[in-house]
């Protein structure tokens, strides 16, 4: 029998303030659409309050994720056109050279109408005025499911946890490096996620990680925290159905050489060697080099990066996109030659995961979040190693062009099946009742 559950949409209902949704994000927004509308636990959600966290109303709550994605345009393209929105017959035209960069800019920035209107009528609407406390209303023996580590470090969101003895909670936790890395994040976050997993480690019933390496790092801290006995439960995280899906082919890009790295534009993500590489392929092929489409909103620190991106000399040949909506995203990548990643670290990779299931061909970091990913297309090299990036990128570059149909068989892994793997969590979360 499944126990009842709490599941904490606090973050999800705040991501309207976002125009795209990132990896977390998305888990995010699968969890809370299996677990409030199709899930087999009795679920209610926990919401962000004015005087602290109320379980919201099932009539807020079963639309929210909806409501999320319906901002996110994550549903539908934008106009009824047989290839993909507006923005996206844009960047098409942007990548044939069809459509010269707007004031010289080689940034293109997805509009959103009425965003402001959208934003304030999801916050007021999620925001949860009023509402039963879940410190004298969350059900007995329920499971706290948190899968964002948001706002776990907000001491009034989490305090009904400790007079609830009752209640498991059990945290998504999807990486360590703030703690690793401090010097990767931005102002307090390395002491923010401190106090996350010292709230795990002090009250927690199980964690759930996407892979190996996050696994022994969480151990190891756990352990120094006198918590060497927490269940931790490994799971990848599910890709969204559409990428495993037939790609809708355009024959307007089907023999363009272009690549795609995507993710939100910081240190971390390594940016600056695609940039350098690109500039050797310019240098040595001039107008026939590839292209490379840069998707990602811009991050923390990342004032050297942009200036980099915004050279003369890449001009035409490296494109910004900012705000592209998932099916968009997916028409581009299924032309792609590859997706490349060349993160010095990471929690999982939910680009590459995507691509896999694509059948695209990756060129990742050789760091273990990727090789555990696996995938018959993917090749892993050195980070620090332009040349070995620049010879990977050139040989998919100038070999004979293939359509996402002829790739795919032999590339693909098997996609990543939504409903089994959100069965497994399942199984695990039934396991901790008493």
């Amino acid at each position: 029998m499944s126990p009842p559950l709490v599941y904490d949409l606090s973050r999800l209902v705040t991501r309207v303030l976002h125009a795209t949704p990132n990896g977390i994000d998305r888990v995010d927004l699968l969890l809370a659409r299996h677990f409030l509308l199709h899930g087999e636990f009795k679920t209610q959600a926990l919401g962000l309050g004015f005087t602290g966290p109320r379980l919201m109303p099932d009539r807020i709550s079963r639309g929210a994720a909806d409501r999320v994605a319906a901002a996110w345009r994550e549903q539908a393209v934008e106009s009824p056109g047989p290839q993909g929105s507006r923005s996206y017959e844009a960047l098409v035209a942007r990548l044939r050279g069809e459509s010269p960069p707007h004031g010289g800019a080689s940034r293109l920035v997805v509009p959103r109408p009425r965003r402001a209107l959208n934003i304030a009528h999801a916050l007021f609407r999620h925001l949860v005025p009023s509402g039963r406390t879940p410190l004298h209303s969350a059900p007995r023996g329920a499971i706290y499911f948190n899968a964002t580590h948001f706002p776990l470090e907000w001491k009034r969101h989490v305090a009904w946890l400790d007079e609830r003895r009752d209640v498991r909670p059990v945290f998504w936790i999807h990486d360590l490096l703030p703690l690793d890395r401090p010097d990767w994040f931005w102002g307090r976050e390395p002491v923010l996620h401190r106090m996350r997993i010292e709230l795990l480690a002090r009250r927690g019933a199980a964690a759930v990680v996407a892979g190996a390496s996050v696994e022994s790092r969480l151990h190891d801290h756990l352990a120094r925290l006198g918590r060497s006995d927490l269940p931790v439960f490994r799971l990848p995280p599910p890709t969204d159905t559409l990428f495993g899906k037939p790609a809708q082919f355009d024959a307007r890009l089907a023999e363009l050489p272009y690549f795609i790295v995507c993710g939100t534009i910081e240190p971390r993500k390594n940016h600056m060697l695609l940039l350098r590489v690109w500039r050797d392929l310019i240098d040595r092929y001039g107008n026939d080099a590839p292209k490379l489409v840069v998707v990602g909103k811009r991050g923390w620190n990342c004032v050297e990066i942009v200036a980099a991106l915004e050279d003369e000399a890449l001009r035409g040949h490296v494109l910004e996109v900012a705000g592209l909506s998932t099916p968009d995203y997916k028409i581009l990548l299924d032309h792609s030659r590859a997706l490349l990643a060349p993160s010095f670290a990471e929690g999982f990779g939910f680009p590459v995961a995507e691509a896999l299931a694509s059948g695209i061909p990756v060129v990742a970091s050789d760091i273990a979040p990727f090789r555990e990913q696996g995938g018959e297309g993917a090749v892993h090299l050195d980070p620090l190693s332009p040349s070995a990036w620049l010879r990977a990128i050139a040989d998919l570059a100038f070999a004979a062009p293939k359509t996402p149909a002829e790739r795919r068989a032999p590339i693909a892994v098997e996609p990543a099946i939504e409903k089994g793997r959100l069965r497994k969590l399942d199984e695990f979360l039934r396991r901790l009742a008493p």
